[in-house]
C-alpha cells in the first residue's frame, strides 16, 4: 500500500502535522499509525484535571472524528510499527502489513521511566501516561484511602495534589530536599513545600524507593534509609524516556532523542521527527534541546507537516511551558535551568513575579509565577539575547505587572 504521507504516533505532534501538511497539500492521502486506542487527545488534561473534573474525558479529543475523514486522513489505531526501511521507504506494523511512503514523520513521543528497583512491575505500582492509565487510576483511587506518589517534577506534584483534593491521604517521596530542583531556585522550592504541607500532603524528602513488595494485600515500599512506607496504591512519576528504538533500528542519528535539523528532517532523506521524541536546534538559544511540552509539540508538529509537504520552513518558535504547581499558575520560556544565576522580581514576594535565568547577564530563561499571559513578552527577551542590568530587568517586570 502506497501513501504519500505516513505519520507514526498518535499524540498532538502527529495531529498538528496533519494541519501542517494540509496548509501546503490539500488532498494527498495521510495515514496515521498509532498504538493508542484513541484518536489524538489532550494528554496534559489527564494529570491536571485528574479526579477534579468529571467531564475531563469528554474534553480530551484534539479534533472531531469528522476532521480526519474530511481531510482524507486514515487513522489506524492499535497499530504498532515494528520496522522502518529508509532505503525502500517502507514501514511494517506488527501484523506484517507493509506501507510505502513518500514522506514519513516519526512522532512516537515518550514513555514513563520505570523505577529500577525490585518490584517495579508490582500491579499496585502505576506509571502515568495514557488515557488508559488515567481511567485505571481514577477507578483505583476511589477505592483507597492512602496513595504513595514517587517523584518531584511537575507531574508528581499535580498527581499528589489531585489525590489530596479527592480527600485521600497521600505521601510524596522526593529525591531532593525540595521539588522541581532542576528549575526552581531554593526559595521557591521551599514555598512549594509549604504549599504541599498546607494541602495536607505528607512529605518524605531526600529519599528514594529501593524496593517494592506485597504485604498482605498492601504495597510495602522500602526506602534508601531503611524505612518502610505502607500504602494501598502507588504512582511513580520519575520522568520519561523518548521512544527512539524504531529510529535507532532504522539507522537514524539519535542523541537525546531523534536528531533533526531546523526543518525537522532526520539524518535520512524524506524522514522527519517532531514533538517529545525529537532533539531539535533551538534557534533562539543556539543549542540542541528535547522538550516535553504541549506548545512545542503543537508548533513542531505543524512545522514538520508543512516541510513534509514541501514548505522548507525552519522551526523558529520559542515554546512556552504552561502548568500548575499546586495552586500556582506558571509559564516558562527558554532555558529555565536552576544551575544558572537567577534573579527574581516580585510584585508580591513568592506569590507573583518573574524569575530570570541568566548566563553572563543574558536572559536565557524566564519563569512567570502567577503572572501568566505574558509569553510573547518573554519570547522577545529570549530572542533578543541581550545583556541587561538588574535594574533594567526589574523595570521591565514592573511595567508588565502594571499592564503597560
Amino acid at each position: 500500500m502506497h501513501v504519500p504521507y505516513i505519520i507514526i504516533g498518535g499524540g498532538v505532534a502527529a495531529a498538528s502535522a496533519i494541519e501542517g501538511i494540509r496548509e501546503h497539500d490539500a488532498s494527498g492521502k495521510i495515514l496515521v499509525l498509532s498504538r493508542e486506542n484513541h484518536a489524538p487527545y489532550r494528554r496534559a488534561l489527564l494529570s491536571r484535571d485528574l479526579l477534579s473534573h468529571p467531564d475531563v474525558v469528554n474534553r480530551l479529543s484534539y479534533q472531531t472524528d469528522s476532521y480526519y475523514t474530511d481531510r482524507n486522513v486514515e487513522l489506524l489505531l492499535r497499530r504498532d510499527v515494528v520496522e522502518i526501511s529508509p532505503e525502500s521507504k517502507q514501514v511494517w506494523d506488527e501484523r506484517g502489513n507493509a506501507f510505502e511512503f513518500d514522506k514519513l514523520l516519526i512522532a512516537t513521543g515518550v514513555r514513563p521511566r520505570m523505577l529500577d528497583v525490585p518490584g517495579a512491575h508490582h500491579p499496585e505500582l502505576h506509571y502515568f501516561r495514557s488515557l488508559e492509565d488515567y481511567l485505571h487510576l481514577e477507578h483505583r483511587l476511589r477505592q483507597v484511602q492512602h496513595a504513595l506518589v514517587i517523584g518531584e517534577e511537575f507531574l508528581a506534584l499535580e498527581l499528589a495534589a489531585a489525590i489530596r483534593r479527592l480527600d485521600r491521604e497521600v505521601t510524596l517521596v522526593l529525591a531532593h530536599d525540595y521539588p522541581v530542583q532542576r528549575v526552581l531556585p531554593r526559595d521557591l522550592g521551599a514555598a512549594v513545600l509549604d504549599s504541599c504541607r498546607a494541602l495536607g500532603i505528607e512529605l518524605v524528602s531526600n529519599e528514594a524507593i529501593v524496593a517494592v513488595e506485597d504485604q498482605g494485600g498492601l504495597l510495602l515500599a522500602r526506602t534508601r534509609a531503611g524505612n518502610f512506607i505502607t500504602t494501598q496504591t502507588a504512582i511513580a512519576a520519575v520522568g520519561a524516556e523518548p521512544n527512539v528504538e524504531l529510529a535507532e533500528a532504522a539507522g537514524l542519528e539519535v542523541g537525546n532523542g531523534i536528531e533533526v535539523d531546523e526543518y525537522t528532517r532526520t539524518s535520512a532523506r524524506d524522514i522527519f521527527a517532531a514533538g517529545d521524541v525529537a532533539e531539535f536546534p533551538h534557534l533562539a538559544l543556539g543549542r540542541p534541546m528535547r522538550l516535553e511540552q504541549w506548545d512545542h509539540s503543537v508548533h513542531h508538529g505543524r512545522a514538520a507537516g508543512a516541510n513534509m509537504a514541501g514548505a522548507h520552513r525552519p522551526y523558529t518558535h520559542v515554546p512556552v511551558f504552561g502548568g500548575y504547581v499546586l495552586d500556582t499558575a506558571i509559564e516558562a520560556v527558554g532555558d529555565t535551568d536552576a544551575t544558572f544565576e537567577t534573579q527574581a522580581v516580585w510584585s508580591d514576594p513568592l506569590r507573583e513575579g518573574v524569575v530570570f535565568y541568566l548566563n553572563e547577564d543574558r536572559v536565557r530563561g524566564i519563569l512567570m509565577w502567577n503572572l501568566v499571559g505574558r509569553a510573547d513578552w518573554a519570547r522577545e527577551i529570549i530572542r533578543a539575547g541581550q545583556s541587561m542590568t538588574h535594574e533594567q530587568r526589574e523595570a521591565m517586570v514592573m511595567s508588565v505587572v502594571a499592564g503597560q
